[in-house]
């Protein structure tokens, strides 16, 4: 069978999922004491002075596993001896990695060694989820706060301090599941060393732990790993089941549920599902649950495909298909319940269905109970055919993981020509949900409640690379048309998206707070009822402009535009000597670097126009306003309405500064 057919087979199979979790035992918040063996003190003398050496009593091992152990894991001995021969109990440093194809079954192997692990009761194990950047912060901030260590640091600096602290509490064990993306950890695409060619920001790889008494143990589909982060002969390729082995895990997932299945009609099936644990799994489970014979299952495998499990899902539980398909397009990991609320009450407004009126009924009294209820049972089913799983958090509350395989199935059903419209539906729920977990109101210490769903709205944005500069580009379009509160509302919800997911310092993140400043500033002179906007204006204004000159200089022309705008707010906020200084300096670099007239001027002669009115310099003054309009019709073209607009402005200020003061002499 080909790889394409092998792929296809492995996805459509994966939508009759259902494998059990159970959900009561909390592995991150688990550990294992040891009793500390007894040491004799040394003693010396040194110049008539007894000295006692007190032994260190050994570190307490820490453990922190997010997976249950699975009970049902057949035993692949080949595999598992080779394991251990490459990664014994030692005190000797080592690496290995697991690799082949999504769903041969690497994570519960590596899970089954570090089960194994843990009974020596001295050694800690940890368990990190590689598959971005963001994942992997996220869990070296649980095992900092397992091993006591401060979460305040940042960066670098903090993800050094946990692979110290790591090192620091031998003997260890690093499980590193999901290193898809080997380019994180310095490996270019020929399976070399990037880590000096500036590929990725961050080269991860510095930050694994080493030294005496520890082992890293990695897991990936990417072959390239072997040779690249371990050696080559330390690399295990987990193959497809044995007949076998396969037979005996699809028997004791269905607890021999209807023996009158024919050998070879469970042998046909196992073909089809290319013998990968995965999908044996889910495809037994189903079959358990619906009581399906292994002959009509078969059958509707190669009849009907993915619309027999979807269907049968939709019918039975809509709210729990909604779920389903909008955490397609979010991460896999670390779900966090009000992320699947959100998802199962989530209406886009144009489509009265059956689940929006359920979810949204007007019975107020009862309505917030009947939706937990519903809600509860929708997230039931998804566990009962193992579409999600329950996976401890690092704060002890419920969270709940996705394979990746079961997200691949759903994205690959909905890029059908004809579920577009449906796929596009279930993309932008994904993005309107994380977006709204981003409130605007709040405080700078309350941003820690929303590090949770940072890498599910940087997932939503992975799946549409121009998402956010779609939200952007609506913002702008708001602003354009005079729709300055719905533009504002968009803006500083793409800014604080931006900040968290890109950073202080990307450019995007800079673009947005100038903009989002630009539509403070005009929210204001178009609404003088919410003059405090003003003061919003020149703090984001500010804020936009210190770091814009920290990564792009001083003489940047984003730096320069964003002097003239702030020099504006400083006008209109009455700091008219702060505006004239401004202004002043603006100016001067403007025609360093742009020349005697440029576009980005206009703010910043505006303001000089004004100012040189104000304190009687008219000649000065009249220079400024020329300049204004000359700039002003270069933007906009002659006699346009901006032009006609500003040269009625001048008129009135110089016209009404000129009478005050006559009058006053």
């Amino acid at each position: 069978m080909s790889l394409h057919n092998t792929l296809t087979v492995t996805l459509l199979a994966l939508l009759f999922v259902i494998t059990s979790f159970d959900d009561d035992i909390d592995i991150m918040s688990s550990s294992h004491v040891i009793e500390s063996n007894t040491i004799g003190n040394n003693v010396r003398i040194h110049q008539g002075n007894v000295i006692h050496n007190y032994a260190s009593a050994p570190c307490e091992p820490r453990v922190l596993i997010p997976f249950l152990r699975n009970e049902e894991l057949i035993c692949r001995r080949d595999i598992i001896d080779k394991l251990d021969s490459i990664l014994p109990p030692s005190d000797e440093s080592s690496t290995a990695a697991l690799y082949g194809l999504g769903g041969s079954g690497k994570t519960q192997i590596a899970l089954d060694f570090a089960y194994r692990r843990c009974q020596a009761s001295s050694c800690s194990v940890f368990w990190v989820h590689a598959d971005n950047e963001t994942t992997f912060i996220q869990d070296f901030k649980a095992i900092a706060k397992k091993l006591g260590l401060s979460t305040s640091l940042e960066g670098e600096e903090f993800l050094t301090t946990v692979r110290d602290g790591i090192e620091s509490n031998p003997p260890w064990v690093l499980i590193l599941d999901n290193a898809d993306n080997l380019g994180l950890f310095g490996v270019d695409h020929s399976g070399q060393d990037a880590s000096n060619r500036g590929e990725h920001a961050l080269n991860l790889e510095k930050f694994i732990p080493r030294g005496p008494r520890g082992q890293v143990l990695w897991t990936s589909r990417d072959e390239r790993i072997a040779g690249g982060l371990v050696a080559a002969r330390r690399a295990i390729e987990i193959p497809k089941m044995a007949p076998d082995e396969a037979k005996e895990l699809f028997e004791s997932i269905r607890n021999n549920q209807e023996n009158s299945d024919a050998a070879k009609d469970v042998d046909e099936l196992l073909e089809e599902l290319e013998w990968l644990p995965l999908a044996i799994s889910q495809a037994a489970a189903y079959m358990k649950k619906t009581l399906t014979s292994v002959e009509k299952y078969v059958e509707r495998l190669k009849d009907e495909t993915w619309n027999i499990s979807m269907n049968y899902l939709q019918a039975e539980n809509k709210m729990a298909y909604q779920i389903l398909h909008i955490h397609a397009f979010l991460d896999n990991q670390n779900i966090p319940t009000e992320l699947i609320k959100q998802a199962a009450l989530y209406s886009d407004g144009t489509n009265d269905t059956e689940l929006s009126q359920e979810a949204h009924s007007d019975d107020s009294s009862s309505d917030s109970d009947r939706e937990d209820d519903e809600i509860l049972e929708a997230v039931v089913r998804l566990c009962d055919f193992s579409f999600l799983n329950v996976q401890a958090s690092g704060d002890g509350n419920r969270a709940y993981e996705m394979h990746k395989l079961v997200q691949e199935a759903m994205r690959y059903g909905l890029g059908r020509k004809e579920r577009k419209k449906e796929e596009e539906y279930f993309l932008v729920a994904a993005l309107e949900i994380t977006t709204n977990l981003f409130p605007g109101n709040r405080l700078p210490e309350e941003w820690n409640e929303c590090d949770k769903y940072i890498t599910h709205a940087q997932r939503a944005c992975d799946n549409n690379t121009e998402t956010m500069k779609i939200m952007a580009t609506v913002a702008i379009t708001h602003h354009l048309l005079g729709k300055l509160e719905e533009s504002g509302e968009m803006m500083e919800k793409v800014a604080r998206l931006r900040q968290e997911i890109l950073g202080n310092e990307h450019y995007d993140t800079l673009q947005s707070k100038r903009i989002l400043a630009t539509i403070y500033s005009d929210t204001v002179s178009n609404f003088s009822h919410r003059a405090g906007k003003y003061k919003e204006a020149e703090e984001s204004m500010t804020k936009a402009l210190i770091l814009l000159r920290e990564v792009f200089g001083h003489k940047d022309p984003n730096t320069l535009w964003s002097m003239g705008k702030l020099a504006m707010i400083y006008q209109r906020l009455g700091r008219d000597e702060e505006a004239e200084g401004l202004a002043v300096e603006t100016l001067a670099l403007m025609r360093e670097v742009f020349g005697d007239m440029h576009p980005y001027m206009v703010d910043t002669t505006w303001v000089l126009a004004i100012r040189y009115h104000t304190v009687g310099r008219q000649e000065e003054a009249e220079e400024m306003r020329a300049k204004t309009l000359e700039l002003q019709r270069r933007i906009t073209g002659d006699d346009s309405p901006p032009v006609v607009k500003l040269a009625a402005y001048f008129e009135e200020v110089f016209r009404v500064t000129d009478t005050g003061t006559e009058e006053a002499t």
